[in-house]
C-alpha cells in the first residue's frame, strides 16, 4: 500500500506572513511552490520552479518567420531560402543579464536572405527598431535591460560582411569591411565587377597576382582619372603582391576599380583585389 505524504500548505499571502521552524517545508498553494524556512524569516525562502531556471536551450527554426519566446536562449536557423522576420518578446519579459543568440546555421544567410530582428512595440535594439544577420553563418547576441531596451553584446560576420565597431543610440555607426574579388585581365584596361561602395572611406586596395599577367610589362590599379591610385608599375609575376595603401580618401558614390596596362593590352592573367574600407551609416531615426 502506497504512503501519501502531505506538507503544511496555505495561500501565498498567509505563507508570506508565517515564520516556520528551521528546516520546515511549507507549500505555497497560490504559486504551487515549496518554501523553506529557517525559524527566523517570515515567508521563508521560495524554491524556484524549473520554468524559472535559466537553461541553455536550443530552438531550431527551419526556413520560416519566428516569434521568439521569453524562454528561448538560442534560436538557430537550420534552413534558409528567403529573408525571414524574427520578432522579439518584450524586453520586460526576458530575463535580464541572459544572452539571446540568433544564428544562421544553414550558411545560406545573405543580404537577400537576411534574418531581420524586430523589437517588440516601442522597445529598441541599440536605439533602433531592428537589427539583422545578413551573412553566411553569422549571428547576433542580444541582452535585455528588462525595461524596453535590447543591447547587442556580440556579433559574428562571414566573409565580406560589415564589422560594426561602434553604434549610437539611433543607429548611426562605424563599420569596417574587406571586399575581395578575382579579376581576369583583358584589353588595355579591365574594370572590376565589384566597385568601391558609395559613402565610405577607402584605406587600401591590396593585390595579389594569381596567374602571371601577359601582354603588358606592368600595370596600375586605380579609378577613373587616377589610374595608379592604388599602385603603379606593378609586377606581372604570379605571386606578386601590393598593399595599395592610400590617404585615406572618401568616396561619395559607387566608384569602379580599374586595372590598366602600362603599355599594350592584357592577353591574360588574374588578380585578387582586396579593398579595405570604412562605412559610416547615418542615424536610422
Amino acid at each position: 500500500m502506497s504512503v501519501q505524504v502531505k506538507r503544511r500548505r496555505d495561500s501565498a499571502a498567509n505563507v508570506a506572513a508565517y515564520t516556520g521552524a528551521q528546516g520546515e517545508l511549507i507549500v505555497d498553494t497560490t504559486n504551487d511552490r515549496l518554501t523553506v524556512h529557517d525559524g527566523a524569516t517570515a515567508g521563508g525562502f521560495a524554491a524556484a520552479k524549473l520554468s524559472e531556471v535559466i537553461t541553455n536551450g536550443r530552438t531550431p527554426v527551419s526556413d520560416v518567420a519566428y516569434t521568439v519566446l521569453a524562454t528561448d536562449r538560442s534560436v538557430v536557423y537550420t534552413a534558409l531560402t528567403a529573408a525571414r522576420a524574427i520578432a522579439l518578446p518584450s524586453a520586460a519579459s526576458f530575463p535580464t543579464g541572459t544572452p539571446l543568440t540568433i544564428f544562421d546555421e544553414s550558411g545560406n544567410c545573405s543580404t537577400a536572405n537576411a534574418l531581420t530582428i524586430t523589437a517588440n512595440g516601442s522597445d529598441k535594439i541599440n536605439g533602433a527598431s531592428t537589427a539583422a544577420v545578413a551573412t553566411p553563418s553569422g549571428f547576433i547576441a542580444l541582452q535585455s535591460n528588462g525595461a524596453g531596451k535590447w543591447t547587442i553584446i556580440d556579433q559574428a560576420f562571414g566573409a565580406g560582411a560589415q564589422q560594426q565597431v561602434a553604434q549610437g543610440d539611433n543607429g548611426a555607426a562605424i563599420q569596417f569591411q574587406v571586399i575581395e574579388q578575382t579579376v581576369t585581365l583583358s584589353g588595355a584596361s579591365t574594370t572590376a565587377s565589384v566597385p568601391i561602395p558609395g559613402n565610405c572611406i577607402v584605406l587600401a586596395c591590396g593585390m595579389r597576382v594569381l596567374s602571371a599577367v601577359t601582354g603588358a610589362p606592368s600595370f596600375g590599379i586605380g579609378v577613373s582619372g587616377s589610374a595608379s591610385q592604388f599602385g603603379s608599375a606593378l609586377s606581372i609575376s604570379a605571386g606578386a603582391t601590393n598593399y595599395g595603401i592610400v590617404g585615406p580618401y572618401g568616396c561619395y558614390s559607387a566608384t569602379s576599380l580599374i586595372v590598366t596596362a602600362t603599355s599594350g593590352s592584357f592577353t591574360g592573367g588574374t588578380l585578387r583585389l582586396s579593398l579595405k574600407i570604412i562605412l559610416l551609416p547615418v542615424s536610422t531615426s
